[in-house]
């Protein structure tokens, strides 16, 4: 349990002053903060998260409504991000297929609320420390508001996850604001000189349209119609009546000011543009606005920059672009290098600029600082350049952060260790944790030695191997296209139909994940004859291209035409550049090519890296026979005391916290409508018995989750495991990424 010990009270019991002992306190309650202290109290460490405002989510709660996106978001296929954060936004998903904002407060608080080892504490500001004046901290206080407690927190380690960074400041630990000069790391995309200026602040609001005209006069605050209209238009700066919420991204000032200290006047000033550009799109007369209204307006503007302290690590962006390995890597990005002018809207200069990267590592040096610190960093404020922060700064790669940073402070904490003093194997150990819970490490393998299932010989009731045959639609290269498949696949034969005998050229790429944006590395220009009519065509690459993804950017061709079907099968994609919307090929698989044999569950990834990495039954469901099933087999009887199972979630589609009820099309953006037809739905699994018998271990029913964790009560002695799928939410094959056992 948790101890808390009121040490004293003022006059009249007003300002309680109440100690609370924990091992990690995490100060902030946005996505890096969440994932910290849910990823800390999961490993057992008692943890206190500290929030300043009444909900949970940051920029992505109900109070500023900011959409979370990341890798996947800027093209990165099968780039979706998991673990604790992957968790949350699947739970939503279950549970608000809407994606109102307000039922993803729920979600964050449900999940908070129910982790015994980890205490919330709302409406409360940290505003004190003591430390031993060298970075090492003895505790953190903060006034939570409504109880009138003064709050004393003390814990081994300290999670700064507050966005500005408000800890490390306290504590005399160095930062930087602003944007670094070009010769600092030697980056490209950065100012010849140093910069004090930063990326400004955003307000929202969303709209509703009734049945009945609604008038709107405008608060004496508000930008006059005459200087929207000068603004509007300027850098790709657009309003209408179509647009909402997210849409308004653009709304933003500030980057010239101090983002903390001038917060207040940050957020006045957004609140008198937007109230103006609402009173535009109502009173000029230039917008189908009358019935238009406004559902919600934000008040409380949601910040893009301030604090980025110096670790042991700097980002940078050749770290970016050239997606370098690390011995530590902890965890990923992949959204754009998204840069915004610091002068926000009252700037002719675009609104935007971003640059496409490919899924990158992010080392545990990022997150402590260089000094002997019990600090840890997460979110906004971790140790990255003003470049490498245009792609780090977005929600899901902090929530990475989070992860992986609480995972850290536990582990220190198990150790007795500063992060600067553990040793490779301990720093392994590290990593071997975030994988097991549901991170991808770039080019790291989930290799445990105490998995059983390393050295337990696998068989299935069969694997896919003939491919996508069921034609129900078509995709044009009308305009080109690019067509996704893994290396070893690559004879592959698709269903294509031409008019015409035709050529066909297609540059050819190569990426460990694929991109629709950043495409990897050119290997190569083919080209290919398609014959008159409807035929199996295979598609050439170069020789000698490393096992990976290829990915094929196709010229226009008006004559020939892709089949596709409605099923997906994990590797094989085709679209275009510029949407995210994509199809699933008809195909048929190479023979002999065990894509996706059984032996991949146990090859150390949990998703697709350089190709599919799953099992994948073949067409099952429905068809009166068994349910498809996986078994492992162990050479003598082994003692199970946890079953670690990944599924498959579709991770090439993007998954939100929430939207709107209407977007633009500029954000690329695709909502899914329900669970992944992928994602199996129900499932058991049976231990083989030393006598030759079987018994049930465990049942899943209506799955929500993207990893099914079994901890058999006090262990159950097996020769073998069978884990048979009952039903996905669709798809009439079984998938199954990798199985752990413990």
């Amino acid at each position: 349990m948790f101890k808390s010990i009121i040490l004293y009270k003022t006059q009249g019991d007003f300002a309680v002053t109440e100690r609370v002992e924990a091992e990690v306190v995490v100060a902030g309650g946005g996505p890096g903060g969440i994932c910290a202290a849910l990823a800390a109290a999961r490993l057992g460490k008692k943890t206190v998260l500290a929030t300043d405002r009444p909900v949970l989510g940051g920029n992505s709660s109900s109070e500023i409504r900011v959409w979370t996106r990341g890798a996947t978001g800027a093209g990165n296929l099968y780039g979706e991000e998991m673990g604790v954060w992957g968790e949350l936004k699947l739970r939503n998903l279950y549970l608000n297929q809407e994606g109102n904002p307000v039922f993803w407060d729920d979600v964050l608080l449900e999940q908070v609320l129910s982790e015994p080892n980890l205490k919330l504490y709302l409406n409360t500001h940290i505003s004190g420390m003591e430390t031993d004046g060298k970075g090492r901290i003895a505790w953190v206080s903060g006034f939570q508001m409504m109880t009138e407690k003064e709050l004393r927190f003390e814990g081994a380690y300290y999670i700064d996850a507050t966005g500005d960074g408000s800890l490390g400041a306290m504590a005399g630990l160095p930062y930087r604001m602003g944007k670094e000069s070009r010769d600092t790391y030697g980056e490209s995309f950065a100012p010849v000189e140093e910069e004090r200026a930063t990326f400004g602040s955003t307000l929202f609001f969303f709209t509703k349209r009734e049945d009945h005209p609604v008038s709107y006069i405008a608060p004496d605050y508000a930008y006059p119609r005459e200087t929207i209209e000068e603004l509007l238009g300027k850098g790709g700066r657009i309003a209408n009546e179509k647009m909402d919420g997210c849409d308004y991204w653009w709304f933003e000032t500030g980057g010239m000011a101090d983002t903390i200290r001038e917060a207040q006047e940050i957020g006045l000033e957004l609140k008198r543009f937007t109230a103006g550009v609402w009173d535009y799109i109502k009173n000029s007369g230039r917008y189908d606005a009358d019935c238009l209204t406004l559902s919600w307006e934000g008040n409380m503007p949601g910040k893009r920059e301030s604090r980025r302290f110096i670790t042991k690590k700097i980002l940078t962006q050749q770290d970016i672009l050239e997606h370098r390995a690390f011995e530590d890597g902890a965890f990923y990005g992949g959204w754009y290098l998204d840069f915004h002018p610091s002068p926000g809207f009252k700037t002719e200069e675009d609104n935007c600029t971003q640059i496409p990267v490919q899924v990158y590592a992010v080392p545990l040096g990022c997150l402590y600082p260089t000094c002997d610190s019990n600090l840890l960093f997460a979110g906004r404020d971790i140790g990255v350049s003003h470049v490498a922060f245009a792609s780090t700064r977005i929600m899901n790669t902090c929530a990475l952060s989070g992860q992986a940073a609480g995972t850290l402070a536990a582990r220190c904490i198990e150790l007795g260790k500063r992060p600067g003093d553990l040793e490779a194997e301990e720093i392994q150990g590290v990593q071997q944790t975030l994988l097991r819970n549901d991170m991808m490490i770039p080019g790291i393998r989930h290799r445990e030695e105490r998995d059983l299932a390393r050295e337990a010989g696998v068989s299935s009731s069969g694997a896919e191997c003939r491919g996508a045959l069921l034609e129900t639609g078509t995709f044009s290269l009308s305009d080109g296209g690019i067509l996704v498949f893994p290396r070893r696949a690559a004879g592959t034969e698709f269903l294509v139909e031409s008019g015409q005998t035709t050529e066909v050229s297609y540059q050819c790429y190569r990426s460990d994940v694929p991109s629709r944006l950043a495409l990897g590395s050119r290997v190569g220009t083919m080209k290919t004859v398609i014959p008159e009519g409807k035929s199996w065509v295979r598609f050439p690459i170069p020789e000698g291209v490393a096992d990976g993804f290829i990915t094929l950017e196709f010229s226009e061709n008006q004559s020939v035409i892709f089949a596709t079907g409605e099923e997906q099968l994990t590797g094989f994609l085709l679209g275009r550049e510029d949407s995210p919307r994509y199809c699933y090929p008809c195909l048929k698989l190479p023979d002999g090519c065990g894509l996706y044999g059984e032996s991949n569950v146990v090859n150390g990834y949990n998703r697709p890296w350089r190709e599919p990495g799953s099992w994948m039954s073949g067409p099952a469901f429905g068809e009166g026979g068994e349910f498809p099933w996986i078994r492992l087999d162990f050479q003598e009887p082994k003692t199970v005391r946890e079953i670690l199972v990944f599924f498959n979630p579709d991770l090439s589609r993007e998954l939100n916290s929430s939207r709107a009820s209407m977007w633009d099309d500029h954000h690329k953006f695709l909502p899914r409508t329900g669970m992944p037809p992928e994602l199996v739905r129900s499932a058991v699994i049976d231990g083989i018995l030393p006598d030759g018998s079987r018994r049930e271990i465990a049942v899943l029913e209506e799955n929500w989750r993207r990893t099914w964790r079994v901890l058999p009560p006090d262990g159950i002695t097996v020769t073998g495991l069978i884990l048979e799928i009952r039903g996905t939410y669709g798809a009439s094959r079984a998938e199954i990424f990798e199985i752990c056992v413990y």
